[in-house]
């Protein structure tokens, strides 16, 4: 399960989250990560209208291919059912997933339907693992994301900022999300990536 908050980036809290990462007594790892992702549906739709992703991203050299699925959404922050394993195709990721735990019954069907590009992000994430060891510990993931979103041809800039829950409890990382956002005055980026990307192409259509 995929525990995270997104909110839009501006000027003034980067600079002042930098400075509080910086800072931070426990810091595990940080990373910078290029990320290229192609979406994928069939041609009725079928994945999203189901409230699902499927993408196959790059991550450096690594090919991962990717199905979600939002169980619930509220400001800033978003729970998703999320399977993920290494794949170079969306039906060689599909038939994996359907063999670690994903729905099954949808992975094989959606391995058989022919498939089409629904949107496509590129972007560099700077990335730092965090651990809180608070009474109630947890460790989390801060990513800023700069790029761009859309369909092929016609791609529109974006910059956000991610935190996820990794690993511990979710009640404190929800508490230490919602001091962060107040604390930093953060706008909630409610629209997903891929729901983004899906207004830009929209957009384009409509020219």
């Amino acid at each position: 399960m995929e525990r995270e908050y997104k909110w839009k980036l501006t000027a003034v809290p980067v600079q002042a989250l930098a400075a509080y990462l910086h800072e931070y007594p426990v810091r595990l790892s940080q990373d910078t990560v290029h990320m290229a992702a192609v979406y994928y549906d069939t041609p009725d739709g079928h994945v999203y209208r189901n409230g699902c992703a499927l993408r196959i991203r790059r991550e450096n050299d690594r090919s991962v291919c990717c199905l979600k699925r939002t169980i619930k959404k509220e400001g800033a922050q978003a729970l998703r059912e999320e399977y993920e394993t290494e794949a170079a195709t969306v039906q060689e990721g599909l038939l994996r997933l359907a063999e670690s735990g994903a729905p099954r019954e949808l992975c094989i069907f959606l391995s058989a339907q022919p498939m089409q590009e629904l949107a496509r992000t590129e972007f560099i994430r700077n990335w730092y693992l965090i651990e809180n060891r608070d009474s109630v510990p947890f460790t989390a993931e801060f990513a800023v994301d700069v790029g761009a979103l859309g369909i092929s041809g016609h791609m529109e800039a974006f910059e956000e900022l991610e935190l996820e829950l990794k690993s511990g409890d979710a009640g404190a990382f929800q508490a230490f999300a919602a001091e962060l956002e107040q604390r930093f005055s953060l706008i909630p980026q409610p629209a997903s990536k891929l729901a983004r990307a899906i207004a830009v192409s929209g957009k384009e259509q409509t020219k």
